[in-house]
């Protein structure tokens, strides 16, 4: 009988050089999505290959590490030897929404006047771990959830790709 992942979540640290965690987590889901149809949403390009995705992705997490940042960068470990092992993480902005949001049309009505609420960026599950991550994306959801709670937000808006018939959000 499979025992579920225990997992461990905490703030991503540059000195634990979770910035270079996430970016070969990223790149780690291009084939996954190849295989599910989904493609499109990131395209073939390594996100390790893309310019400025490095920088940005450090300047994120150095960003995170401040306790007034309206952005936080969550990490998440199992223990499955020794040593805890990264398999995912999660970004979230407190009473912010990227600008691709808020200027879309369909999502106007949604959003304007917004107040008290965290917005999900991203998840990702890190599929060089040979299922390590499995239960990875519930777990993060479950914890942003709890960190919403704790800072009285209303609301959890999430972003999700709906490219390929939606496969990916079922």
């Amino acid at each position: 009988m499979a025992h579920p992942q225990k997992f461990y979540v905490r703030l991503a640290r540059l000195e634990a050089h979770d910035a270079q965690f996430i970016i070969s987590a990223f790149d780690s889901t291009l084939p996954r999505l190849a295989a599910i149809g989904s493609a499109e949403m990131w395209g073939e390009q390594l996100f390790s290959e893309r310019e400025g995705f490095a920088q940005e992705t450090i300047k994120s997490v150095q960003e995170s590490q401040d306790p007034d940042s309206a952005s936080k960068i969550f990490i998440a470990e199992t223990q499955e030897t020794a040593e805890r092992v990264r398999v995912g993480s999660a970004t979230v902005r407190e009473d912010s929404m990227p600008t691709y949001i808020i200027e879309h049309e369909t999502m106007k009505p949604h959003v304007q006047g917004a107040s008290d609420f965290l917005f999900l960026e991203v998840i990702i599950a890190d599929y060089r771990t040979d299922g390590l991550h499995k239960g990875v994306g519930t777990c993060l959801l479950k914890y942003i959830q709890r960190y919403g709670r704790e800072r009285s937000k209303k609301t959890l808006y999430v972003d999700c790709w709906s490219g390929n018939g939606g496969k990916l959000n079922r």
